[in-house]
């Protein structure tokens, strides 16, 4: 009876370790067919920058990926107010995962109620056909002549100093780093020449916020130096916009979530009659 007894273990525990080892097999649904996605994606009839996504999939949530982010409303308006070419996904998930369809629209016109915001008009001299030209408020003998520096110091807990600004390890190299303009001619156009980093120029676009007082640059970099200006983890991010009047602007560029720095820039034209 024992030695039966230990038989019927060993073949248990053997049932058990099968069992334990066999991988779970794991099968999905059809994958949806993309023929069957239905919806429109077509400019309103009052403004041909506001272009109006509906779903008119059944019982499907919807994934919308537009130019200036995702959406998941049956029914939503993107707003592209400048000219180009974009992609628009629309997708839905069915029993074997997502299932899109990209659709291309062409925009040919600027909406000029978009530009017209403040913020566009400070940043490009009058918005609509206008730019503007920006310097860091620096010169080549080191002289900043609206604010205390080039740059400040920022983040949680932070709090600037003017003496920061004759500390070398705080300071930014004196010299010229030349211009960079925002224009709204035919397109939100961008250039930067940097004359003490010319691998930092370009020629690229722009975009503001204002409804969170942000502004990005692609293709091209706003002036800064390279020796606190490379501790920024991306240039290319939404930059939060200080201040911004007729004439100064405060752009805050991170190194990460408790290191900031504030560049300082003046007009073209403030710099040549100061």
């Amino acid at each position: 009876m024992k030695i039966n007894l230990i038989i019927a273990l060993a073949c248990l525990g053997s049932a058990l370790l099968y069992s334990s080892c066999r991988p779970e097999i794991f099968e999905l649904g059809a994958l949806g067919n993309k023929a069957d996605l239905k919806f429109t994606i077509a400019p309103s009839p009052t403004n041909p920058n506001d272009i109006v996504l509906t779903s008119l999939t059944p019982g499907l949530t919807p994934f919308w990926i537009t130019p200036y982010g995702p959406s998941t409303k049956s029914k939503d308006t993107t707003n592209v107010p400048f000219p180009g070419t974009y992609n628009f996904v629309y997708g839905v998930e069915s029993a074997g995962g997502l299932v899109t369809d990209t659709t291309v629209v062409t925009i040919t016109t600027i909406d000029e109620k978009t530009v017209s915001d403040p913020m566009w008009i400070k940043l490009t001299g009058g918005g609509l056909g206008k730019s503007r030209t920006w310097v860091l408020d620096l010169d080549a003998n080191g002289v900043s002549k609206y604010f205390k520096g080039p740059f400040y110091f920022a983040g949680p807990g932070w709090v600037w100093d003017p003496a920061f600004k004759d500390i070398p390890w705080a300071g930014v190299s004196a010299g010229d780093y030349g211009t960079m303009t925002f224009d709204l001619v035919g397109n939100a156009n961008f250039k930067s020449d940097n004359k003490m980093f010319p691998d930092l120029s370009g020629t690229g676009k722009f975009m503001v916020y204002p409804a969170t007082n942000e502004l990005s640059t692609v293709d091209a970099q706003v002036l800064h130096d390279k020796a606190q200006g490379g501790q920024v983890a991306n240039w290319f991010a939404k930059m939060t916009v200080k201040t911004l009047t007729d004439s100064t602007m405060q752009l805050i560029a991170k190194k990460d979530a408790s290191n900031w720095y504030i560049y300082n820039y003046i007009t073209k034209e403030y710099y040549d009659t100061h």
